[in-house]
């Protein structure tokens, strides 16, 4: 009888192990929500040098379509020779993977891209794919950035069909996103009166005299240089908030 007491005492610790390691186990899988905005204020004093620069701009829509998101782990010291991807750590030689497309309609808010599941880890660096949609319905179809508005009251359109990559960062070179055991708000968030303290768009033109004027790499109203140039501060403005 003793030696059967001590053998039931045995199996009952082995499944109390198993039963936390599978807890443990479970844990490190976590839910991260993924959010995009786009910070704008039509009166903001966007420098002190070009504080009326647009002063007559006023933005309606701010529009993106994102192809894929990855998430790039940081590099860590695990004094392991093997270099391959198969040595049981998440390290620098790894990514965790989204898949669009997300259409997204950013001005003065936050929009859910999508919310996942995503393993313990410290992530360096997040970039995502900006591609043109082919959306048929969408006013994005074979665009992937869209801003419209009105310049001295006469409406514009800028958009871009770039296929680019974006790598963002947060600002502080230091910070890392640190996923461990928690949930997790993550903001991709575009600051677009920083690119408006950058980009003067009083000097569009509409050189087809339609009414409206046309920003983008190949219109009629002769703005492709400015298109091109919103283009890259845009992708300037884009930083990390948590």
């Amino acid at each position: 009888m003793k030696n059967l007491k001590t053998l039931f005492g045995l199996l009952l610790l082995l499944v109390v192990m198993w039963s936390c390691s599978n807890d443990e186990n479970a844990s490190t899988n976590n839910q991260l929500r993924l959010k995009a905005s786009a910070t704008y204020s039509p009166s903001a004093n966007r420098s002190n040098i070009n504080a009326l620069m647009n002063n007559n701009v006023v933005l309606s829509s701010f529009k993106i379509n994102i192809k894929e998101i990855e998430f790039e782990f940081a590099e860590i010291n695990d004094n392991d020779n093997d270099d391959s991807d198969d040595n049981g750590f998440f390290d620098g030689d790894d990514e965790f993977e989204l898949n669009g497309p997300f259409e997204l309609d950013l001005l003065n808010q936050s929009e859910t891209i999508t919310t996942v599941t995503i393993p313990n880890g410290t992530y360096e660096e997040v970039e995502f794919s900006l591609d043109k949609s082919n959306n048929s319905a969408s006013s994005m179809n074979n665009k992937s950035i869209e801003i419209r508005g009105t310049i001295n009251g006469t409406p514009f359109i800028f958009w871009h069909d770039i296929e680019e990559e974006f790598e963002i960062d947060y600002e502080d070179a230091n910070q890392n996103l640190v996923i461990n055991n928690n949930s997790f708000d993550l903001v991709f968030n575009f600051d677009l009166n920083q690119v408006l303290s950058q980009v003067d768009l009083s000097n569009a033109t509409d050189n087809d005299g339609d009414g409206i004027i046309e920003i983008n790499p190949n219109d009629t109203d002769g703005n492709q240089s400015l298109a091109d140039l919103l283009k890259d501060k845009i992708e300037d403005a884009c930083d990390l908030d948590d």
